[in-house]
């Protein structure tokens, strides 16, 4: 049995999935096959655990493979406080040599993005501006996993900083191969390594449905376990070519200046915060 040495802790709508993918191409590296166990997300704090959690420490030790020696997993809940509370201090009992890889993105863009998945995943019909409010619940899913100053000093009273490496969405995208070498440096295996899996691209929103209600939960839980055997692209192929005839595509919402000045106003402190803490610029983000 073993436990994962590292963690990719979000932030969720920031390419947690691509990364994934691209650290488990690394013959060094074994990532979990569920991509986001969300073992820590716990308690429920009157809000539910996220689909297929697993909850079990001998199931969760399962999906670790004790002969590698860095060993990962990617759950965004874990940089989701206040909604889950606590979770490095969890982490930090089972794990206290634990590392953290945690992908950040434009807060504005982000909340967007959320707001996106919510509508194609999740059943949320609301207009964007009636969803987000006057922005005061701090249990506001789209908001609170954009207070990335916040999530990531609750790591630093748990973790030194040199085991915490943030890095910008934007830069993964952009310059993907000299930040995936940073980030194979942080976890301390071969930098040079590469294969052509880099240049995938995960889940954009622009390729996404509006699904029906509980559809994500059934590819999860009845779909995906039973087709395992199939390369991962064949199946990624043959789900976007079915989702195109059956559901309708996702729409961008519409961000008024209004709401996009009140946004901005929400997340600037956060976003200096960051940068102090961090010593990067995040020159691409609009606040």
């Amino acid at each position: 049995m073993a436990l994962p040495n590292f963690f990719i802790v979000g932030a969720a709508k920031a390419g947690t999935t691509s990364l994934h993918h691209y650290l488990d191409q690394h013959p060094q590296i074994q990532m979990s096959a569920i991509k986001e166990p969300n073992f820590f997300a716990g308690p429920e704090n009157g809000i539910p655990y996220p689909v297929g959690r697993v909850a079990q420490l001998a199931d969760y030790e399962r999906l670790f493979d004790s002969t590698y020696a860095v060993r990962g997993e990617a759950s965004p809940a874990y940089t989701n406080h206040p909604r889950r509370q606590d979770v490095p201090e969890r982490i930090k009992e089972l794990v206290p040599c634990a590392k953290f890889v945690y992908l950040v993105r434009d807060p504005i863009e982000r909340t967007v993005s959320h707001y996106q998945h919510s509508v194609a995943v999740a059943g949320e019909r609301r207009p964007l501006q009636e969803a987000l409010g006057d922005l005061s619940d701090p249990y506001l899913p789209w908001v609170c996993n954009s207070l990335y100053a916040s999530q990531l000093e609750r790591y630093l009273r748990c973790f030194p900083e040199e085991r915490i490496l943030v890095v910008d969405q934007a830069e993964l995208l952009a310059n993907r191969r000299p930040t995936l070498r940073q980030i194979f440096g942080f976890l301390s295996v071969d930098e040079t390594f590469t294969c052509r899996q880099f240049d995938e691209e995960l889940y954009r929103s622009e390729g996404r449905r509006v699904y029906p209600r509980g559809y994500e939960r059934f590819v999860g839980l009845v779909v995906a376990p039973s087709v395992q055997w199939i390369p991962s692209r064949v199946r990624r192929g043959a789900r976007r070519a079915a989702e195109r005839v059956l559901w309708s595509p996702l729409e961008t919402p519409t961000l008024d200046e209004t709401l996009r000045k009140r946004l901005a106003a929400l997340y600037s402190g956060e976003v200096e915060r960051l940068r102090a803490l961090t010593g990067k610029a995040f020159p691409t983000w609009s606040i």
